[in-house]
């Protein structure tokens, strides 16, 4: 019985033996590996996982060097110390430490960056550290960079504080080897002085970019003679920045360009030609916007900041502006109640199947002619299909259940597609209740009317003290009978 059991106890030592043999062998084969065959391993880590590689042995601490990617976060190198207003001095002064021993780490390495990312926020003061980094993103030819110092809690922060980024590093022949490498540049919270670079045509700038995204970002000199030169560029974004020229004017024309947004950057006129856009958004005051004839335009978003009325200039000025757009429209503009029922003809949406509106309601509340026109927009989509009004009140709701006769008798021209309606912030004043009658006498085809008191339009100062008197108001002045063919849903 005892011979059994150590002969049992011998074959699973040996089988334990081999298994450890085998396991060490495995290792000992994935160490001789080809030096490329373990740099594609390698690059499927996460840039944490392959830092942590360098502890294995003096050839991989090489290798890890060669990781495609550097990303220098807070939460990368900081944790859960990172939490915000938690000593941030000590916070920052940590990071850089640790930003700085790995870039000298990868400093001594050749190899090609794809992705270089810096997401922390600092100030003009620590451009001693940022140029090291960036100067490395630079000859290590980085396609994709993004360098993020926007702060933590201001909304924009003091321009004098920004750092200033050399985009001469990148630029055609100023670029390590010769050729601008870039392909994707986001920048936010940093000044770019254009006057730097050489003047337009004497240097291939950013030949192969695709993508740039400033958020945040001052810029002086000329944006336009930038943009002219950057022959892929498919991809524009820029909100919130500061241009010394508040006019952006290409006139050449920007052909592979597809999506372009420009939010919050006070200018006075935007124009450019982008023959195959088919995405735009756009957040600023009531300017001259000209597109050229943008045929492949399917969803645009654009927001007429507050607080004049914008209904003039959404009827007569963005149908010339965007007169292909055909998925969908966001409008988002002021209203005044006060305002004539009146609209001056012009150009239409001759595509468009789905409008947003987002509309911010000022004014006498007693008024409701700035209300109802909102109606007359029906005679600028004809194929419209799907309409969705969300409104805010801005004023102590007025009620009266003694409507206008313009808003209960019939139409003269009728929308034949329109299908569903969906309206929200419906507190019930009279203006809404027009609203709501004549859009069903406006339409043949209309299917399903939603009436929902509840507010969709995102504002901090949230009351819907209103709701329960919205929906008393719809159903006791919106007789369902008198609309056969329509489901009327008041939630």
């Amino acid at each position: 019985m005892r011979a059994m059991v150590h002969g049992k106890a011998t074959k699973s030592e040996g089988r334990a033996r081999n298994n450890l043999k085998k396991r060490r062998s495995q290792a000992f084969r994935l160490h001789r590996l080809p030096p490329d065959v373990l740099r594609v391993i390698l690059s499927q880590l996460s840039f944490k996982e392959a830092a942590r590689t360098s502890i294995v042995s003096r050839k991989w601490k090489r290798l890890w060097r060669y990781y495609p990617k550097l990303v220098l976060t807070g939460d990368m190198m900081l944790g859960s110390s990172n939490a915000a207003g938690d000593h941030p001095t000590l916070n920052k002064t940590t990071f850089i430490r640790r930003a700085n021993s790995i870039v000298r780490q990868l400093s001594s390495s050749s190899a090609t960056l794809n992705k270089f990312v810096v997401k922390f926020p600092l100030l003009r003061s620590d451009a001693d550290h940022i140029d090291r980094w960036v100067s490395l993103s630079a000859a290590s030819r980085a396609r994709r960079i993004v360098l993020d110092l926007c702060p933590e809690f201001e909304k924009f922060g003091d321009k004098d504080q920004m750092y200033s980024f050399p985009l001469h590093l990148f630029s055609g022949g100023s670029c390590v080897g010769g050729n601008s490498c870039v392909k994707s540049l986001c920048l936010g919270f940093v000044s770019l002085n254009l006057l730097q670079l050489p003047p337009a045509g004497n240097t291939n700038r950013l030949t192969i970019l695709k993508k740039l995204t400033l958020h945040k970002v001052s810029i002086a000199g000329d944006l336009q003679s930038l943009l002219m030169e950057c022959d892929a560029l498919e991809w524009l974004s820029l909100t919130f920045c500061s241009l010394q020229h508040c006019d952006l004017v290409i006139h050449q024309p920007l052909q592979r360009l597809r999506y372009l947004r420009v939010l919050h950057c006070r200018l006075q006129k935007l124009e450019l030609q982008a023959p195959n856009l088919t995405e735009f958004e756009f957040a600023n005051h009531q300017v001259p916007l000209v597109l050229g004839d943008c045929v492949n335009m399917s969803m645009a978003s654009v927001g007429l900041l507050l607080p004049s009325d914008g209904f003039d200039y959404a009827c007569t000025k963005l149908p010339v502006a965007l007169p292909h757009v055909c998925d969908r429209l966001t409008l988002s503009m002021a209203i005044r109640t006060e305002a004539p029922l009146l609209m001056k003809g012009g150009s239409v949406f001759a595509n468009l199947r789905h409008l947003i509106l987002n509309v911010d309601i000022d004014g006498c509340p007693k008024a409701s002619t700035g209300v109802l026109r909102l109606a007359c927009l029906l005679e600028l989509v004809p194929v419209l299909e799907e309409l969705e009004l969300h409104m805010y009140c801005a004023n102590t709701p007025f009620y009266s259940s003694d409507l206008d006769a313009a808003a209960t008798s019939p139409v003269a021209r009728l929308h034949e597609r329109l299908r569903t309606v969906y309206m929200t912030g419906f507190y019930g004043i009279r203006g809404q209740l027009e609203l709501a009658h004549r859009i069903l006498r406006s339409t043949v085809a209309l299917d399903r009317l939603i009436i929902d008191p509840r507010r969709k339009v995102d504002h901090n100062f949230r009351n819907q003290a209103y709701a329960g008197m919205g929906r008393t108001m719809a159903t006791l002045c919106i007789n369902k009978a008198q609309f056969p063919g329509t489901v009327i849903t008041i939630l």
